[in-house]
């Protein structure tokens, strides 16, 4: 990235908060850089975006410039470390479909003029492609700040002929022990929350009723049809939610929990007390009811192993947290096994620290890295706060490729070396011969006439932010219209994602050539017999890139998604096929075979390392690795 600078132009700490200002250079016709803070503590990385606030073109030159600040909680950001250990800061830049690369940088005369006792070489000191950049901002306080809970005290040193900011740690003078003072208050907290829900306790019931009749708009989503169910629900909710919420002071960051929490917390810690079972290994997930996806492919290599106890925690259930014999359940063996897998996020993760002795593994179920997610979404509508727990906790995570390890370690906010390009266990069945077979002649064994047709599977993702708003927008595409203009010759399998619920509804006549598999069939299954795969910003693309299945991308909402979501790579030049933007470009790009399937194989070559069919080997030596074994 030769043609991109970048400025450092002011570093400011106040109280637990380092606010970070930066700017980059770069050419108007290139991409807009994205920019990543590095820290570095005692061999422990942590990487976080700095968000990106404006981006102006300039008339002079032909450059654009770029400015990012984002103010970073210090005691966050190596979650569950304290350290007073120097930290290393550095920058990395990524730009279209390159990965981060660590770049150098110049300062601002503000950051020479706070450190004028440093000395800084004049070949650093930002020049004319900075003009109109640098800036004197005095500091303010913004919402992410707070006091500096672990009473630690912050001061830097620029070191740009090194490409780093040495951040210097030091343990605040006269500790006034307000640890103890905030325990008293939240017990306080907790009796006044308990007394107060007793007061409220009539309101709570009535108003539960009224709700579970449906007189008044329902708290909850109801889980059950029966009215008594629903009413009981919709009380619990009341109280609920009474219970859960936050009440924070700013000296001592309190935070009021609900009592079943404490209680499910002093029950965990009491499984904690017993041995770890040093050859138990658990397969955790909320995805499914029993072991599947990558999960299941590891535990067949495994599964035979007599010196290897399994147990097994599968529950997709929506309300599965409110269960108590569920929650028991899930506590014990996260206390008590020497290994636990999971293969996507799980909330229940969160809700306690891991014990020391226990190795949490996650099989990722992506492919790849497409749509930004976890911490690379900081600061941004529907990311992470700097304080979640969430991701923070794994020792192992395997991905695809190493060519986005750092997607990865930025997202679930570990350090690097905890991301292992092992290849995606269930990505082996691409190279089994014999299973391919039997898929197809399973299929057609169901669907005999469709044998001789080119079948097109129609498989986009989900709008929304989560399992309970997801849904595909139907208007946008006509399944009747689409077959009736490819021609006698083709077939159409639709594949909304599991969390759309609202499906598309086609004439009966239709029903020999139009197939809704969106309730039924594994898409990994279905990419065996798929001539032409219709998608937008779903990962399936990437195993489909292993069978070398011509792709179009149907994306008619592209720069809202890229607004509302992000990629970490640009969308249309990184997309292995077309992009089109309406159905009747689709169609048209069928009808000629307008694929542009030339971008399959340097796509593949990219996001696998391994394309042996061995990634569930690899996954299952760190199990074994992990056990001693």
């Amino acid at each position: 990235m030769d043609n991109y600078s970048l400025m450092l132009n002011n570093i400011i700490f106040s109280k637990n908060t380092l606010k970070l200002d930066l700017a980059a250079v770069y050419p108007s016709d290139g991409f807009v850089p994205k920019v990543d803070a590095v820290f570095e503590q005692s061999g422990q990385t942590r990487r976080l975006p700095v968000s990106m606030t404006g981006n102006y073109k300039r008339k002079k030159d032909g450059m654009s410039v770029a400015v990012y600040s984002y103010s970073f909680l210090m005691d966050y950001i190596f979650f569950g470390e304290k350290k007073t250990d120097d930290i290393s800061l550095t920058f990395e830049i990524r730009s279209g479909n390159s990965g981060y690369e660590k770049t150098g940088f110049c300062v601002s005369d503000s950051i020479v003029l706070s450190c004028r006792d440093k000395d800084i070489d004049k070949k650093y000191i930002a020049g004319k492609e900075f003009e109109g950049v640098c800036s004197f901002t005095r500091h303010e306080e913004s919402e992410n700040e707070e006091e500096a809970a672990d009473d630690f005290l912050y001061g830097f040193t620029p070191c740009p002929e090194d490409g780093k900011v040495i951040i210097s740690v030091s343990e605040r003078a006269g500790k006034t022990g307000n640890g103890v003072f905030s325990g008293i208050m939240l017990k306080f907290s907790l009796a006044l929350a308990v007394i107060g829900c007793v007061l409220l306790m009539p309101y709570f019931i009535i108003d539960g009723i009224l709700a579970g009749l449906k007189i008044i708009p329902e708290h909850k989503a109801p889980v059950s049809d029966s009215a008594v169910k629903n009413i009981i629900y919709q009380i619990k909710a009341n109280i609920a939610t009474f219970l859960k919420s936050d009440v924070k002071d700013s000296a001592s960051a309190m935070k009021l929990v609900s009592i079943r929490d404490t209680y499910y917390e002093r029950y965990y810690k009491k499984m904690c007390r017993k041995p770890i079972v040093q050859n138990r290994v658990s397969f955790i997930s909320g995805r499914r009811d029993e072991i599947g996806g990558n999960e299941k492919f590891v535990y067949d290599i495994i599964k035979d192993n007599p010196d290897i106890e399994f147990k097994f925690f599968q529950n997709s259930d929506l309300d599965r947290y409110s269960h108590d014999t569920k929650k028991k359940a899930f506590y014990e063996l996260y206390a008590t096994s020497k290994v636990v897998v999971v293969d996507d996020f799980y909330n229940m993760l969160n809700t306690v620290e891991k014990r020391d002795g226990v190795t949490l593994i996650q099989l990722w179920h992506a492919c790849g890295a497409f749509k930004t997610f976890g911490f690379t979404r900081l600061g941004k509508p529907g990311g992470p706060k700097q304080k979640f727990m969430s991701h923070r906790m794994y020792d192992y995570a395997t991905v695809s490729s190493e060519n986005i390890a750092d997607f990865y370690a930025e997202g679930f906010g570990v350090s690097d070396e905890k991301i292992v390009p092992t290849g995606v266990p269930r990505t082996d069945i691409f190279f089994d011969d014999e299973y391919a077979v039997k898929i197809r002649n399973d299929f057609y064994a169901r669907y005999p006439h469709l044998k001789d047709k080119k079948i097109v599977m129609f498989a986009p993702t989900f709008r929304g932010w989560g399992q309970l708003s997801a849904f595909y927008p139907l208007s946008v595409f006509n399944p009747e219209k689409f077959v009736s203009s490819l021609g006698d010759d083709y077939a159409l399998i639709i594949k909304l994602h599991p969390f759309c619920a609202e499906k598309f509804t086609f004439d009966s006549k239709f029903s020999d050539r139009i197939i809704d598999l969106s309730d039924e069939d594994e898409i990994n299954d279905l990419l065996f017999v798929t001539d032409v795969l219709i998608t937008d910003y779903s990962s399936c693309i990437f195993e489909a890139s292993l069978l070398d299945i011509p792709m179009l991308f149907y994306a008619f909402d592209l720069y809202k998604y890229i607004s509302d979501r992000d990629f970490y790579c640009d969308y249309e030049s990184f997309v292995p096929g077309k992009t089109v933007f309406d159905q009747e470009q689709l169609t048209e790009a069928i009808l000629k075979s307008d694929f542009e399937t030339e971008k399959i194989e340097p796509f593949r070559n990219k996001y696998f390392s391994h394309t042996d069919g061995k990634s569930s080997q690899r996954a299952a030596d760190i199990i074994l690795k992990a056990l001693n074994l």
